[in-house]
């Protein structure tokens, strides 16, 4: 949010007040899938708690997007929910109907394909590593198209 950012950017100020040598972050409030941002300029994107947020197709757009931004051996990050994860596959109807009320593309989540997703947009096989119960970390790098 607009809010956070100049939080951020407050923040990030003070703290170069504090170092001389410390360059400061840019922060940039921008559409994920569309952010203006310089092509092949980063070697990491982290996407935290998004996409189970997103239908598919925003989703894999923003996947293009994190691609375009990588050089080539940059990596994207992405922490989210499981969808394999037992506390899903054990939680009893009536939690799981009231869980999809607050979250209307979770169902669109856990039947995207991430991996596929992410070859397709110009990444390697990513790794999946389960970080908790209920979520997992993917990891991603960025490959020669």
């Amino acid at each position: 949010s607009p809010y956070f950012l100049a939080v951020a950017q407050y923040r990030s100020q003070q703290r170069k007040s504090e170092s001389l040598n410390q360059k400061s972050p840019t922060w940039v409030h921008a559409a994920a899938e569309s952010t203006g941002l310089p092509a092949a300029a980063f070697d990491l994107v982290s996407i935290c708690l998004v996409c189970h947020e997103l239908p598919q197709k925003a989703a894999k757009e923003i996947f293009r997007e994190a691609r375009r931004l990588l050089r080539v051996g940059g990596h994207l990050t992405i922490m989210d929910m499981n969808p394999q994860s037992e506390v899903y596959a054990k939680m009893p109807p009536y939690i799981l109907t009231l869980l999809k009320s607050t979250e209307p593309y979770l169902d669109q989540y856990f039947g995207l394909d991430i991996e596929q997703a992410l070859v397709d947009s110009g990444f390697a096989m990513p790794t999946i590593t389960c970080n908790t119960v209920r979520h997992r970390t993917i990891v991603a790098e960025a490959v020669n198209s």
